[in-house]
C-alpha cells in the first residue's frame, strides 16, 4: 500500500494545549532507547555546563562545548523521532498522531533552547553566542538532512566529532560570516517546517528504524568481514547476539573518537570532558546488551537452538562469561584513554585515573547486572538511572580534582564498596537471567 500521497497534517485535529501535547510523551521519548539515550547525553551536557559555571566560570570554552553537546544530542533525538514517525505506517492511519509527535519535538527543542539561554545568563563570564548558533545550525542541519534522506542518520556519531573543533573554527571566521550564522538557524527552521508539511511514510526510514531498534541508540557503517572484527564479535558471543555487529563497532569507534578529541583539545588548548563522555558512553553500551535482549526476546529461542550450548544452564553460563569479557574490554578502553589523557593533563594522577577506571567499571557492571534482571522495557529503561548516578559521582569528584588538586578519600572508599556491590549483583543476576525459560523474559 502506497501512503506517499497521504498528507496526515491535514487530518490532524486543531492545535491542542501543552498538557494534551504531553500525552504519550513518556512512551514516545522515554521508553525508546534511541531517544532517551540522547536525552540523557543532553542532560549530561547541561550538568557539565552548570558544574563548570560553579567550579571554573572563567572556562567559557568548556561551558560552550557542554551546551553544544546538549544542542547536538537533542537534535539527534528529534531526528530519530522523525525517522521513527516516518517509518510507522500507523501514523498515517491514526488522526493527530503526526501532529502530536511534531508538537512534542518542537516542545523539546524549545525547552532545550530556554535551558541553554538560562545557563548563559547564569554564567558570570560573557560567552560568545556565535558558538551556540553554530552548534544550533549543525543540529538543525542534521535534522533537515535526515528528513531528506533517512539513511544519513547512520552517521549520527560523527556529528559529535565537531564538538571540540567548532569553537576554534568560529573564532577564526570573519565578522561577516558570524552575522550570517545568526540567520542560518532561521533558514534551516523554515526548510524543516516546509519539509514537515509534506511529511509521509517512507520505506527507507523504516529500514533505518528497524536497524536502530535492534542496535539501540546509535547506528553507523559496519566494519564488514574484517578478521579482527569477527574475532571481537565471537569473543563477545552470545552477549553480542541480540545487538549484532554494532556492539563491536561501538567498542572500536568510541576509543578512536576519544583519542582524536583529546589530541584536538590539546592542540586548540580547550578543556573537553572526553573522559566523562567516554565513560558515560561505555555504560550505555553495556545497557544496550540487555536493551536489545528485551526488545528481541523472541530471538532467544533461536539463540538457544544453536549447537553451542548444553541446555539453558550452558547458555546462561556463556552469556555471563561474555558479559565479563565485555567488562574486560571496557576496562581496557577506559584505562588506555585515561593514560592518553594523562599525557596532556598534569592533574590526571595515578589515583585520579584509578578512580575514573573504577567508577566506570562498577557502573558498567551494574548496568549489566540490573539489565539481566529486567523483564520489560520499562525496567530496562529505569536501569539508565545508573548513568545519571555515575555522572553525578564522577563529575563531583572531578570538581574536587580541579579545585583542590586531589580527590578526597571518600570517593575511593565509595568506589571499593560499589565494586563489591557490583560483583554481588552480577552473581545474583546470573540466576535471574531467563529464570522462567528462554521463551520468556
Amino acid at each position: 500500500m502506497n501512503h506517499s500521497h497521504v498528507n496526515p497534517t491535514k487530518r490532524s485535529p486543531e492545535s491542542i494545549g501543552v498538557k494534551q501535547c504531553l500525552n504519550g510523551f513518556y512512551s514516545l521519548w522515554c521508553r525508546d532507547f534511541g531517544s532517551v539515550s540522547f536525552l540523557l547525553v543532553a542532560l549530561l551536557g547541561i550538568g557539565l555546563a552548570v558544574l563548570a559555571i560553579i567550579s571554573k566560570p572563567e572556562q567559557v570554552d568548556v561551558i560552550s562545548i557542554a551546551l553544544g553537546m546538549c544542542i547536538l544530542s537533542i537534535s539527534v533525538a528529534i531526528a530519530w523521532q522523525f525517522i521513527k514517525l516516518s517509518a510507522n505506517e500507523q501514523g498515517v492511519l491514526i488522526p493527530g498522531y503526526y501532529q502530536r509527535v511534531k508538537q512534542q519535538a518542537a516542545l523539546v527543542f524549545i525547552v532545550m533552547m530556554l535551558t541553554c539561554i538560562s545557563v548563559l545568563l547564569l554564567s558570570p563570564q560573557p560567552i560568545n553566542i556565535g558558538f551556540l548558533l553554530a552548534y544550533l545550525s549543525v543540529g538543525m542541519g542534521f535534522i533537515l538532512a535526515c528528513l531528506n534522506r533517512p539513511q544519513r542518520f547512520n552517521f549520527s556519531v560523527f556529528v559529535f566529532v565537531i564538538l571540540p573543533i567548532l569553537p576554534e573554527v568560529i573564532a577564526s571566521l570573519p565578522v561577516e560570516v558570524g552575522h550570517f550564522l545568526a540567520l542560518l538557524p532561521v533558514v534551516l527552521g523554515a526548510l524543516i517546517y516546509r519539509k514537515l508539511q509534506r511529511f509521509s511514510w517512507s520505506p527507507h526510514a523504516r529500514s533505518i528504524y528497524l536497524n536502530g531498534l535492534e542496535t539501540g541508540w546509535m547506528i553507523g557503517p559496519i566494519a564488514g568481514q574484517n578478521r579482527w572484527f569477527i574475532k571481537l564479535t565471537q569473543y563477545l558471543h552470545p552477549a553480542s547476539y541480540f545487538i549484532g555487529p554494532m556492539l563491536g563497532m561501538l567498542l572500536l569507534v568510541l576509543p578512536i573518537l576519544s583519542i582524536i578529541a583529546i589530541l584536538l583539545s590539546a592542540y586548540f588548548d580547550a578543556e573537553v570532558p572526553v573522559i566523562m563522555v567516554l565513560s558515560q558512553m561505555l555504560i550505555m553500551v553495556c545497557s544496550l546488551i540487555h536493551w536489545t535482549r528485551v526488545q528481541r526476546w523472541r530471538a532467544a529461542e533461536t539463540l538457544f537452538m544453536l549447537p553451542t550450548f548444553s541446555g539453558k544452564r550452558g547458555l546462561v553460563d556463556q552469556f555471563f562469561k561474555a558479559q565479563l569479557h565485555l567488562l574486560v574490554i571496557v576496562l581496557s578502553i577506559i584505562t588506555v584513554i585515561t593514560l592518553v589523557s594523562a599525557l596532556f593533563n598534569a592533574q590526571m594522577t595515578l589515583l585520579a585515573g584509578l578512580h575514573i577506571v573504577a567508577s566506570t567499571i562498577w557502573a558498567s557492571g551494574m548496568a549489566l547486572a540490573l539489565g539481566a534482571m529486567s523483564r520489560s522495557v520499562l525496567q530496562i529503561s529505569l536501569t539508565m538511572l545508573i548513568v545519571i548516578v555515575h555522572s553525578v559521582w564522577l563529575s563531583t569528584s572531578l570538581v574536587d580534582l580541579r579545585e583542590q588538586g586531589m580527590i578526597t578519600a571518600s570517593y575511593y572508599w565509595g568506589d571499593l564498596g560499589l565494586l563489591l556491590l557490583m560483583g554481588l549483583l552480577l552473581v545474583i543476576s546470573k540466576h535471574k537471567l531467563w529464570k522462567n525459560g528462554v521463551a520468556s523474559l
